[in-house]
């Protein structure tokens, strides 16, 4: 079973190439890959060795205290602060490409909802593509391997059309973040520490485009 979802989100997450308006712009039909990978490791989890793994959220307090973890979870953050100031000077359509592709509007008035958001969408992401995919794809083909592909569906879920460099240096800075989401969760086998990681990132990425650039 677990094959056939790993093939059927593979497959989806090239679906934001296909254009398919609507009256509120484009249909991204990649989204879905969480919505399938969510489900998949729900429906899959019975078969792992523990019903908790890959979720463990008792575990994650003693998680935090290895210093590996903490400094791999601190990467990404610091990482896209950084990328937003190196974007804002030398790159600016990057950070205009990615606010367009947002799903939601940078505006500091909206600030409790997008917080919100950035707490419960990472989250199914992680679920998804660390504790199905990656792990999943690890048990096949190898943990290196693995955390390439899952990084590149997960890069190709936040693909928007526009000029091919801009859009290529959009995914890259995705595919990065990815890959520590990917180390985070290796080091712990659990969803719960990389998506503090992500939210976090995310989080300070907001804060930093509201308020400081």
């Amino acid at each position: 079973m677990a094959a056939v979802f790993l093939i059927l989100m593979t497959v989806l997450s090239f679906a934001n190439l296909i254009k398919i308006e609507t009256e509120n712009g484009l249909l991204k039909l990649a989204g879905f890959v969480v919505v399938i990978g969510v489900v998949a490791f729900f429906l899959t989890r019975k078969t792992n060795d523990s019903k908790d793994e890959g979720l463990n959220i008792k575990t994650c307090p003693g998680q935090l205290k290895n210093k590996k973890v903490i400094i791999l979870m601190l990467i990404p953050v610091i990482f896209d602060i950084l990328t937003i100031y190196i974007d804002k000077a030398f790159f600016p359509e990057v950070t205009e490409h990615m606010l367009a592709r947002l799903p939601f509007e940078i505006d500091p008035s909206k600030i409790i909802p997008i917080l919100i958001e950035l707490l419960f969408v990472p989250l199914g992401e992680e679920i998804a593509l660390r504790a199905f995919y990656q792990k999943q794809s690890a048990k096949r083909i190898g943990f290196v391997p693995a955390i390439l592909i899952t990084s590149f569906i997960f890069a190709m879920g936040h693909f928007s059309y526009d000029n091919p460099v801009v859009v290529v240096l959009d995914l890259a800075g995705v595919f990065i973040d990815s890959i520590f989401f990917g180390l985070i969760f290796k080091e712990t086998d659990n969803a719960w520490c990389s998506w503090i990681s992500h939210s976090l990132a995310d989080i300070a990425a907001v804060i930093v485009i509201l308020f400081f650039v």
